[in-house]
């Protein structure tokens, strides 16, 4: 069998809402970011410039991004289907366009702080938020603050079938490469649109009765698309 990983968006795919997106509305002073968020919806700034503004609109201090993040939840699913798949050797990995800090935090909460993750870098200085990039224009691509088509081209280039999972904006890109997508919201409704074969999930329960159909009826994991 070949060897096979998961890579999976975070904000509204492994976490429930989408938190970066919360995160920002309950702490912006002005309407800067939500001004930002519209203009990056719309295609007209990138994800970057988008956190940045975001971020320079926050104030919050550490405790009160614990008390907020302490009412996030994950998918219901998402720890059962990681047991799933360390089980089998399957490697999960979750690629965000949002803030590590929180990822780490509502990880390790739920007794998930293994999972490998690459996102954004949040910088907080007393109240003041500040947002670095270190996975920034990977492919020469300055759409995104964290290239995770970069990120699945490593697996790739390892040997990895891919399987992607997602639900927004920022998945569209990564895609486009995997051998399989499952895919919900918008990003469902961008494959529809472009041809782009995906499976409809609602969690990860269906996302696990997918890859062991596959594994059970498709041992070779043959690209599906």
């Amino acid at each position: 069998m070949k060897k096979i990983a998961v890579l999976c968006d975070f904000d509204g795919t492994v976490a429930q809402d989408d938190v970066g997106d919360l995160l920002f509305r309950t702490f912006a002073r002005h309407d800067g970011a939500k001004d930002a968020v519209e203009q990056w919806m719309r295609g007209e700034i990138s994800s970057r410039e988008c956190l940045e503004r975001e971020a320079a609109a926050a104030r919050c201090c550490p405790h009160e991004l614990q008390d907020f993040l302490s009412a996030r939840r994950l998918d219901p699913y998402f720890r059962d289907f990681h047991d799933f798949a360390r089980q089998r050797g399957i490697e999960v990995v979750v690629l965000s366009d949002g803030l590590d800090y929180y990822i780490e935090q509502i990880l390790i909460r739920h007794g998930l702080g293994g999972i490998e993750f690459f996102a954004n870098q949040l910088r907080i200085d007393g109240d003041t938020l500040r947002v670095e990039f270190p996975w920034y224009d990977m492919l020469s691509c300055t759409e995104c603050g964290c290239c995770k088509t970069h990120h699945l081209m490593r697996y790739r280039q390892e040997g990895y079938f891919i399987v992607y999972v997602g639900n927004g904006l920022s998945d569209r890109c990564p895609c486009e490469s995997a051998d399989l997508v499952l895919a919900k919201g918008e990003l469902l409704e961008h494959c529809r649109a472009q041809n782009i074969g995906a499976v409809e999930f609602r969690n990860f329960r269906d996302v696990e009765r997918e890859v062991l159909k596959r594994l059970v009826l498709d041992g070779e994991f043959r690209r599906s698309l």
